[in-house]
């Protein structure tokens, strides 16, 4: 009751922005969402009572204000959990650790979802099909694709199918087909290629080509539910892999050696990594 409230609170107090963009509309709304705190994987919140949303407002707004007859439904996956999700229309989306993903239980009239953290879809042929994110828009009508959408990183991977990506900040816009992934670069989205046979963090692999090894410590401290504490200079890359099913150290080490840096594990859950260079 006190997570409905808090919902009814933000809305009463939040008029339906007719004139904004979808950018301003979630910049307004996001941190507000943000601090309602979650008790469960799964919340379903009536919006009855709640205001109607006149047929011209913003996509993200459909999200927050929706049908008076329709519900919100929340999934959140904790550190090293994941979570298959069947979706309205029987797509079926996977969660990964650390994502919360939100959604209207009717579809009848658009598919659309919210995504924070990262999933892969396996959408259904039909009307467009949408995933909101801070950063940006995927669309897409039918295919499979991942979304990974953390913090400072937006990065989008066609494995079926034609994607469309549109970024908030630059307006940059672009189209991608299987083995296409297109990646935020500031205010740009950049089109590169990715392996179609590699494997993914569905079956426990995690592959990094070029990649900020902070990035890659970040995933591993989500993967193993651990904290990790990074005492070197930030922003070298790192290209390689490591598989869940190593042991933590196997994995520290796969990462670790090749870049000089030590770890120690302190308490079985908490990793600190330094520079040996320092």
């Amino acid at each position: 009751m006190k997570v409905m409230n808090k919902f009814q609170e933000i809305l009463k107090n939040w008029e339906t922005p007719m004139s904004k963009s979808t950018e301003e509309a979630w910049m307004e709304i996001q941190p507000k969402l943000s601090a309602v705190k979650q008790e469960t994987k799964v919340v379903k919140f009536s919006w009855k009572p709640m205001i109607s949303v006149a047929a011209a407002a913003a996509v993200i707004v459909a999200l927050v204000v929706f049908w008076p007859t329709t519900e919100l439904i929340r999934h959140e996956t904790a550190s090293g959990k994941t979570l298959d999700v069947e979706l309205p229309d029987m797509s079926i989306a996977h969660l990964n650790a650390s994502s919360m993903m939100s959604y209207s239980d009717d579809w009848s009239q658009e598919r659309t979802l919210t995504l924070n953290g990262e999933a892969f879809f396996e959408v259904k042929k039909g009307s467009r099909f949408s995933v909101v994110t801070e950063q940006g828009i995927v669309e897409v009508l039918g295919t499979s694709f991942d979304v990974k959408s953390r913090k400072d990183q937006f990065r989008v991977e066609c494995r079926t199918g034609r994607v469309k990506v549109s970024l908030n900040a630059g307006k940059s816009v672009v189209e991608i087909t299987p083995g296409k992934a297109a990646v935020m670069a500031g205010k740009t989205l950049v089109i590169s290629d990715f392996d179609l046979n590699r494997g993914d963090w569905r079956n426990g692999e995690f592959t990094f080509n070029e990649e900020p090894v902070e990035h890659v410590f970040e995933e591993m401290a989500r993967q193993y539910n651990i904290g990790i504490q990074m005492n070197f200079k930030t922003g070298r890359q790192y290209t390689g892999s490591f598989r869940k099913d190593h042991s933590l150290e196997n994995a520290l080490k796969i990462v670790c050696v090749p870049m000089g840096f030590d770890y120690e594990i302190k308490n079985g859950n908490e990793v600190v990594i330094t520079d040996t260079a320092r």
